[in-house]
């Protein structure tokens, strides 16, 4: 969490700009499924819409595209600024103590915990942030929208989430498994690479290989082993996962027939559920490659 902590410091202006360009975004698309279902309960009640209205409903709909794009450039740019700052970190660390790091050593690290670390940065960190921030805000309108059917959503959600959290217990020491077969499979290859010399003078060419294979042949079947773990997490997930947007139906309908919550406000429900099920689901797989991300940062110096 240190190197993190650093990596965040040393961009926090951008990283500022990532979480406010979320947080607009967000905000944006949930004023619009409101006004959304506004349109719903108008068109229900054959009301009149003013030119006003659809002029508003126009323009939020820009701005959302605006908003979506800016937020997905913003968040782009941090995550590689980020990068950067790991990547050159770490070189600077490497000039600064050249006695202390070993020549394999440096290219293992340089492949294996930063190459992965920079991977997450890039692909996974400030989006994760981004569904996080959707899931916080989703969660809060809708408790204004309409408490009980709020509760009807994360009651399934959170009890599909504790199924995935045991589960993903399970995955992570996997993970944590591979990556571990996988730097042993590195070192043993750099130090191959390194002392080519000596070992063509000592005649230990033989060994090395069958080391190398043997590395190789844990690795494969580690990662084999986590492949097909997530895809029966994601299998199942996958199956149980309409369950939260079967409640919601089932508990709308209900509260509609009885006259006590309008037709706009479950289409409002039915657009911005995913926003929530889908984080909250995916909060075990989310830590799990949190844990792997700080895990291999863990190993990095930087400068």
């Amino acid at each position: 969490m240190k190197v993190l902590r650093k990596i965040l410091a040393m961009n926090r202006i951008w990283v500022f700009l990532a979480v406010f360009a979320a947080v607009f975004s967000y905000g944006v698309q949930i004023i619009y499924t409101h006004q959304v279902g506004d349109l719903v309960n108008k068109i229900v009640a054959r009301d009149s819409i003013s030119p006003l209205f659809v002029f508003i409903l126009a323009l939020f709909i820009l701005l959302q595209v605006l908003s979506v794009y800016g937020n997905h450039t913003i968040g782009h740019y941090a995550s590689e600024r980020a990068s950067h700052s790991l990547r050159m970190g770490f070189m600077r660390y490497l000039l600064k103590n050249r006695s202390d790091v070993s020549e394999d050593q440096a290219m293992s690290i340089v492949q294996g915990e930063i190459s992965m670390s920079m991977d997450y940065l890039n692909n996974s960190f400030f989006e994760i942030i981004g569904n996080l921030i959707a899931c916080l805000l989703v969660i809060v309108f809708l408790f204004f929208e309409n408490v009980l059917l709020t509760i009807a959503l994360l009651v399934p959600t959170l009890l599909i989430l504790l199924y995935v959290s045991l589960s993903g217990t399970k995955l992570a020491k996997i993970t944590k498994a591979t990556l571990a077969a996988k730097s042993r499979m590195n070192r043993t290859a750099f130090s191959i690479a390194k002392n080519f010399p000596a070992i063509s003078v000592y005649d230990a060419g033989a060994f090395l290989e069958e080391k190398y294979e043997q590395d190789l042949s844990a690795w494969e079947k580690q990662f084999k082993k986590d492949d097909r773990m997530n895809a029966v997490l994601n299998s199942i997930s996958g199956l149980i996962s309409r369950l939260p947007l079967l409640c919601v139906f089932f508990c709308g309908a209900t509260l509609i027939f009885r006259g006590d919550m309008t037709l706009g406000t479950l289409i409002v429900f039915l657009n911005l559920q995913n926003s929530v099920t889908r984080f909250l689901m995916n909060t075990p797989i989310f830590i799990a490659r949190f844990k792997t991300f700080t895990s291999n940062l863990s190993k990095v110096n930087i400068a």
